[in-house]
């Protein structure tokens, strides 16, 4: 555990959820290659994963904001590529749906380890728990029944690290900023994000790299750690 600047007491803890409360990698894998066979098979195409996502770095340079939203970036790509094939609208409505409906149960195929339940239900008997994330997991379809609040880029105001849905939360629950402590393994879109929006951040690095690993970073944490327990030390 490393503090880079004095810990204040708070009121109640956010937390990122993709690769901080559960592995993430894997699953989008997974997910995405779910995905792609039943669009494939429901378009009668055959779109490769480099395909898609060439359609889909288009699509988000044509709408710009759209990609904060990661399932309507999604959607309005899948939109793009069946327009282009001369598909009718009810075509595109129904493969959109069909399609999406498979990566999204495949995108909560997640395996939560027992620890982060266990630390959240042990932190949940002092402060309010929030959510505040970039992806498009339901923690209730995972079993995660602690938050008082879910906040999701795109869908709630912009996405991580803009300071939207940070103050959101501080003024949904009647909080200072400051009194809100943000745990994340995101240095920029996390610990960035929650510093610049008055938060106090913990550093979730899990590589267990140094700062100078990670070019982009621009703030320090109030704390580092390398293991979800660590927090209760904190708390």
């Amino acid at each position: 555990m490393i503090y880079y600047r004095n810990l204040q007491p708070f009121k109640a803890i956010s937390f990122d959820l993709d690769d901080t409360l559960y592995e993430n990698h894997s699953v989008i894998l997974l997910a995405e290659q779910q995905f792609l066979m039943a669009f494939n098979q429901l378009s009668q195409l055959n779109l490769s994963v480099a395909n898609w996502h060439n359609w889909k770095k288009q699509t988000a340079y044509q709408i710009g904001l759209i990609a904060e939203d990661v399932t309507a970036w999604r959607f309005a790509t899948i939109e793009a590529i069946l327009r282009q094939q001369g598909k009718s609208a009810v075509e595109i409505d129904q493969i959109s749906q069909q399609s999406m409906a498979v990566f999204l149960q495949w995108r909560h195929h997640i395996d939560v380890p027992a620890q982060s339940f266990s630390i959240l239900d042990q932190l949940k008997q002092r402060y309010s728990l929030i959510a505040i994330t970039n992806g498009n997991v339901d923690p209730q379809k995972i079993g995660f029944t602690q938050f008082d609040l879910i906040l999701c880029g795109g869908k709630h105001g912009r996405a991580k690290p803009h300071q939207d849905l940070f103050l959101q939360a501080a003024q949904k629950l009647k909080l200072s900023p400051h009194e809100i402590l943000h745990i994340g393994d995101n240095l920029e879109t996390d610990v960035q994000g929650a510093i610049s929006a008055g938060y106090q951040a913990v550093w979730l690095n899990l590589s267990n790299k140094g700062l100078n690993s990670f070019p982009q970073a621009r703030i320090l944490p109030t704390v580092e750690i390398t293991h979800l327990a660590e927090l209760l030390t904190l708390c």
